[in-house]
């Protein structure tokens, strides 16, 4: 049986490498320029609280638990309806600007990343939003402005969502999209990691990502191990869905955004948690 490839050694560059062009200030930097991309990650490995980084929303809690790589525990309550969502205080990130008729002019060109690794406690019981909004303190009942990953109660089926208020839509009308995100790409399991992500390019198209090692050492690429027919377990994973803008036009907010993460309860019986491994933001300055 074939081994999975593990990462392969660092390239080693002695001097170092740069982002930025010759004329540029940073450019004889070996360490490269920090300022490239406006980012924000979070691998939680520290505090969780309303004295840490994030506004909690709900009647449920966020903490910081015990775990190799770093790990946010959110709860519910046990009761139907309670949630628990963590988002940055001051948005700070904007969708790359799409216009009216998307895609993009040559004055909105600029990349943008996300990628999250999160597990539910319960998959068919609970919902979660994972993804960028405008600061949104009942995120449950709607996102006006936003893009995010979500899954319905009573279902296992994950979607990814566009909405932009008509008061931040380039139309001037409200818009909102779904793609619901084909189930042969995945399988959601109680209490086991899925990765997520979306990417969108300098045409403003926009791909998702989904698997259950698209990071890591052990990276989700095909290489194996395989069953007993010789199919490797692990199939390639490039994007699983995405929305052409030439094809499809999804104008997308103007709001400021910043990162969002929540669970919500489905049921009465019992408290329902997402466990958050990491997630982070990237776009070009």
């Amino acid at each position: 049986m074939p081994a999975q490839s593990p990462s392969p050694p660092p390239t080693r560059l002695s001097a170092g490498s740069s982002t930025d062009a010759p004329y540029q200030p940073l450019a004889t930097s070996g360490f490269g320029n920090p300022f490239f991309y406006h980012q924000f990650q979070d691998d939680f490995d520290n505090l969780l609280s309303a004295t840490g980084l994030y506004t909690l929303s709900g009647t449920g809690s966020a903490a910081h638990t015990a775990g190799d790589g770093g790990f946010a525990l959110l709860s519910t309550l046990a009761g139907a309806g309670t949630f628990a969502s963590i988002q940055l205080p001051q948005p700070s990130f904007t969708l790359p600007t799409t216009g009216a008729t998307p895609p993009g002019s040559s004055t909105s060109v600029k990349k943008m990343f996300y990628l999250t690794r999160l597990q539910l406690s319960d998959v068919t019981l609970s919902t979660f939003v994972a993804g960028l909004s405008a600061a949104d303190v009942t995120p449950f009942t709607a996102i006006l402005d936003g893009i995010w990953f979500a899954k319905a109660a009573s279902s296992t089926v994950l979607t990814f969502n566009i909405a932009a208020s008509s008061g931040n839509s380039p139309t001037g009308s409200a818009v909102a999209a779904t793609v619901t995100i084909p189930s042969t790409a995945y399988t959601l399991v109680n209490a086991t990691f899925i990765d997520l992500g979306f990417s969108i390019d300098r045409q403003q198209n926009i791909y998702v990502y989904v698997g259950s090692q698209l990071v890591g050492y052990l990276p989700q690429s095909g290489t194996g191990p395989a069953n007993t027919a010789g199919v490797s377990i692990l199939p390639a994973n490039g994007a699983v869905a995405a929305l052409q803008q030439s094809v499809t036009p999804t104008p997308l907010s103007t709001a400021n955004m910043s990162p969002i993460l929540g669970v919500s309860n489905a049921a009465t019986a019992a408290i329902k948690t997402m466990t958050v491994d990491f997630h982070c933001v990237q776009k070009e300055r």
